[in-house]
């Protein structure tokens, strides 16, 4: 996660990503070596929670927000939950989404008159998305793993689920 928020790039962190998860012990190459590559390029989860607050934020301070209605707020969620899937895992790849998402819900071309803002702090925003996202992914991986039977316990395969870092493993 500090690697992740450092660079602030899921691709860039996909090794690092891969090692760590590898070192638990608890995940199977075969399924590591599947979802953290995918999860890198398509979960974006921090991406999908950002959107929104983002995208209320332009259009209160661009004079919108009497816009703003449950059917405003349902569009912009799906939106946001689309868009992010489509988001490329690099630095501020989410700018040109957020400028998207606000022209299709709000109706407009160009920029908000206030995306200046967004773009002052997406720097940092989207550091806490990228350690979101791989922690999402490294989750993700583990729950494939039991779902598909293959949980590690002490370095063989079993369908019991193991938790390790308690006193006693479940």
């Amino acid at each position: 996660q500090v690697f992740a928020f450092a660079c602030a790039s899921s691709a860039a962190t996909l090794p690092v990503t891969l090692r760590c998860v590898k070192e638990t012990g608890q995940v199977p190459d075969s399924i590591r070596n599947f979802v953290l590559p995918i999860g890198a390029t398509i979960n974006m989860d921090g991406t999908a929670l950002y959107f929104p607050p983002a995208l209320v934020f332009l259009a209160v301070t661009a004079g919108a927000g009497d816009k703003l209605d449950f059917s405003t707020y349902l569009l912009i969620v799906i939106v946001s939950t689309i868009g992010s899937a489509g988001a490329a895992p690099v630095p501020n790849a989410g700018l040109v989404l957020i400028i998207t998402a606000y022209n299709t819900v709000f109706g407009g071309e160009g920029e908000p008159t206030n995306f200046f803002i967004i773009v002052a702090i997406d720097w940092l925003m989207d550091r806490f998305q990228t350690a979101l996202n791989i922690t999402g992914d490294s989750m993700v991986a583990r729950i494939v793993t039991h779902l598909a039977g293959a949980n590690i316990v002490d370095g063989k395969p079993t369908s019991q689920l193991s938790i390790v870092g308690g006193d006693e493993d479940i």
